[in-house]
């Protein structure tokens, strides 16, 4: 399976907490696509600036944040990477992965299709639309299905320049599976929904809410059973065929 998570105001003051830190972006700072990757930075778990992130630093970040597995950090770290348009780097930016139709895609839950212009940041009018669908307090297989699958529909309708190639289908489906998997309980496929309206709109993570890491590790098999639950639910976008999309990784 080629693809990255990279699927997600308390301000902590003079004393510890496990979750770092939080302190917004500085106008020098760097950010993109994945509100997770954003709010770990903000907590202080990835570089504040945003810049030349390398594995040690990933894989740390995301095992002491999330609580995930070694192995995963290291699969996500390999995707990141070669979002860097600088050939055999070793560091990714957080804007590398902006990168329209390489990992990011249209239809995206909260960010508007590059088509209609700035497509990296949170986009409120989208966001709207993709709570319109999450219809429960507490997010499920098929909430998540149908939230995704009315951005495709939407934006198959009305961008002239709708594309969703193999790996960004299958982003786009692993990023909707992150949201339970990750952020929720990898066991019941649940996550409260202000769980995620939390994460995406502040780009902090939920904790002064509620949240709190999973106690137990979360592997690439665990998203990849969430994965699929989502694929049986969805009726719109179709698996896309294979295409060379892919070859990045090779």
């Amino acid at each position: 399976m080629k693809f990255a998570i990279l699927l997600f105001p308390a301000v902590v003051l003079g004393k510890a907490c496990p979750y770092g830190v939080f302190k917004p972006e500085a106008s020098t700072d760097i950010r993109g696509v994945c509100p997770m990757l954003n709010a770990l930075a903000n907590h202080g778990f990835l570089p504040r600036n945003g810049r030349d992130i390398d594995e040690n630093q990933t894989v740390t970040a995301l095992n002491d944040a999330l609580n995930l597995t070694p192995d995963f950090g290291r699969f996500l770290f390999t995707a990141a990477r070669l979002s860097n348009p600088k050939p055999n780097s070793t560091t990714f930016n957080l804007d590398h992965l902006d990168r329209h139709n390489l990992f990011e895609h249209d239809g995206s839950l909260s960010r508007q299709d590059a088509y209609f212009g700035q497509w990296s940041r949170f986009n409120q009018t989208i966001w709207n639309w993709t709570m319109q669908y999450w219809t429960g307090d507490v997010l499920d297989v098929q909430m998540i299905a149908n939230g995704r699958a009315q951005r495709h529909t939407r934006s198959n309708l009305t961008n002239p320049d709708y594309k969703l190639s193999e790996t960004g289908y299958e982003f786009s489906v692993a990023e909707n599976a992150a949201i339970l998997s990750i952020l929720g309980d990898k066991i019941s496929q649940t996550c409260p929904k202000k769980f995620a309206d939390f994460l995406f709109k502040k780009e902090q993570l939920p904790y002064s809410i509620g949240w709190k890491k999973s106690a137990i590790p979360i592997s690439v098999d665990d998203l990849l059973n969430t994965y699929h639950a989502i694929q049986k639910a969805t009726v719109f976008p179709f698996k896309v065929p294979d295409d060379d999309s892919g070859d990045i990784f090779n």
